[in-house]
């Protein structure tokens, strides 16, 4: 009982077969409480001892020994959660952010967030240490992994939330990738590609969208050039699909706009 007042009652001798009778039952409501948040050392120790929490035994066994990180990686992972915004402080306690959250809410089921995998890996590696696996079929596995992620990650809401659908205007055949640095045709053999980042300004889904589809940008403006001026300009898409600047007053300059 959480009341420690109750006198505490030894039961008396019992035998099998004895029947008691019941005097009184009663039901307790009670409210169980959350888990306890946790601080920057407490996160340290569970990302340590994570393995007490994966069914099987040998996997449990192999990640208890590892944990998530290493003692020299772990408190930056930490770190690294603070300075995307994942998590914040509130005196010595951790915070998730609404940003983290959503993250969680997202990657909570997918093949990233599998803690177990690292065990597995670990299994794997002490096999190829004790000759009984192949290291090349392990890295071909790691290959292939790292590309599944990859895929299941762009197609999350997320990735492609307000990302619209852009033909290549080269080949005219495939669908763009976009990404935050780069748009580009997905076929090794057209291979057109246009930089996000133009003279130290990102050029944004709009203008994309508008070079892409219209052959030219709205004016983009503090752009800085190699000497070091600032200038607005508009991207435009030659002939060839190449990208070229023109200013106003329909002055083209011969500076690439890749």
């Amino acid at each position: 009982s959480d009341d420690d007042t109750e006198p505490v009652q030894d039961l008396p001798e019992l035998k099998k077969g004895e029947e008691l009778k019941i005097k009184e039952a009663t039901v307790l409501e009670k409210k169980t409480k959350p888990p306890v948040l946790y601080t920057e050392a407490g996160l340290l120790s569970a990302m340590e001892s994570v393995g007490k929490e994966i069914e099987n035994e040998d996997e449990r066994k192999a990640l208890q020994n590892i944990g998530i990180g290493t003692p020299a990686t772990r408190a930056s992972i930490i770190e690294t959660l603070f300075t995307r915004n994942y998590i914040q402080r509130e005196k010595k306690s951790l915070i998730p952010t609404e940003k983290g959250l959503q993250v969680y809410v997202l990657v909570k089921d997918l093949k990233i967030a599998d803690v177990a995998m690292t065990a597995e890996w670990e299994l794997a590696l002490q096999k190829i240490e004790n000759n009984d696996a192949d290291a090349g079929t392990f890295q071909k596995e790691m290959e292939n992994y790292a590309s599944s992620i990859t895929n299941e990650l762009l197609q999350t809401s997320i990735a492609q939330n307000n990302l619209p659908k852009l033909i290549c205007p080269k080949c005219k055949s495939q669908q763009l990738i976009i990404r935050d640095k780069i748009v580009k045709c997905p076929d090794e053999v057209c291979s057109w590609v246009q930089f996000r980042i133009v003279c130290g300004v990102q050029i944004s889904i709009e203008n994309v969208t508008s070079l892409v589809n219209k052959g030219k940008t709205s004016l983009i403006k503090g752009m800085t050039s190699k000497a070091g001026k600032k200038f607005d300009a508009y991207i435009v898409l030659n002939a060839d699909c190449s990208t070229s600047f023109e200013f106003e007053k329909n002055k083209s300059s011969k500076r690439n706009g890749k």
